[in-house]
Order: C-alpha cells, then structure tokens, then sequence
C-alpha cells in the first residue's frame, strides 16, 4: 500500500506540470522549438495574474491540455498491455476518463507554481524530442524531463520525467495493480472517481 502511495504521488504530479506547460503551448508549439514553447510557459502563466478569475483560469486550463497534449500516447503507455486487449470503444472511453483525471488535478494543483524554472537543454531527433529542465519551489529542487512529439505541426507532450520517474510508467505499475486486485471496469471507477486507492 505504502508503495502504491508513493506512485499516486508521481500519477498526481503529472497534473501539475502538464496544466502550467500546456497554457502556452497551443499558441507557440508550431513556430518554435520544443525549448522555446516550454518557456513561453511562464509567460503565459505570468500573463494569467491576479487579474483572471478561477472559473476563467480553470477553463484556459482545460482547453490547454486538451489542445496541447497527446493523451492517446499517455494513455497507451500507461495502460500497457491490457491497452492491446481493449476494443476500439474501449480505449476511445479510457482516453477520454484519463483525460478527465488529469484535468482534476491539474486545477487543484495549478496554484503551486515554481518560484524558478530553468531550461537545461533539448534532445531532439526527428520528429521526437526531449527537454531538460529544473524546477525550484520553496527551495526543494525537482529534475523534469518533458517526452515530445511533433504532430501535424504542433509538439505534444506525450509522457514527463520528475526526478527519473515516468509518469507514464508510475501510472502502469499502479493501474496493473489495481487491475489485478480487482477488475479493469473497477480501474475506470476509480479514476472517474479522481482516486486511485488500494482497498
């Protein structure tokens, strides 16, 4: 259980940076580099201030991470082997939950914005590329790594890195688990319910 606490914890964190990249990343994705976009980021979230009201601010964020992030890939990698034993409906409407999850708790946690984030460096090969960068908050120091794809134009993050851990893959050893201990239909109730717990 202690274990399965501990990967929640990086499936949560994956809100987190998702809705703070995603706010800027519709606008510049297909002009600049994969480094440039994550950097209009703060901008961007600059560019919110005191001035936007919540209800407004959550709806920009749930547009920017519809619009911005490859959730049929994260969806793919995090589901793993029982994504190959869904029928198209199936995974048309585990895309859709997922999505849904990640939204909640990208708004309960957008409020915890970094004090500094630095651009460490960009790996890219072809249409795939990997940003570096370190995050600072409250004086704790956090490695993130952004997975991108160029797709019809735009970069797509498609899974994150935090301090070597993938969200994508701490999402399968939790979801595995769960499945396991009880039923995929009992996964897609628990992430309905913006929970993942052990029973």
């Amino acid at each position: 259980m202690h274990l399965l606490r501990r990967e929640i914890h990086w499936i949560t964190a994956v809100s987190v940076w998702v809705a703070v990249f995603m706010l800027a990343f519709a606008s510049y994705a297909q002009e600049t580099s994969p480094i440039e976009t994550l950097k209009q980021r703060d901008a961007a979230l600059r560019a919110l201030g005191g001035s936007t009201t919540e209800a407004v601010r959550d709806s920009l964020v749930r547009q920017a991470v519809v619009s911005g992030f490859d959730f049929e890939r994260h969806s793919r990698i995090s589901l793993g082997r029982y994504w190959r034993e869904r029928t198209e409906a199936e995974r048309e409407e585990f895309v859709s939950v997922l999505r849904q999850w990640t939204e909640n708790r990208a708004l309960d946690k957008l409020r915890k914005r970094s004090d500094k984030t630095t651009y460490d460096g960009e790996e890219t090969r072809g249409s795939r590329s990997l940003v570096r960068t370190t995050v600072w908050y409250k004086g704790t120091k956090t490695l993130v790594d952004y997975k991108m794809e160029l797709k019809q134009g735009d970069w797509l993050i498609y899974d994150m890195v935090i301090d070597g851990a993938s969200v994508a893959l701490a999402n399968r050893d939790a979801f595995y688990k769960k499945i396991s201990r009880s039923s995929y239909e009992e996964l897609l109730s628990t992430l309905r319910a913006k929970t993942l717990e052990t029973e």
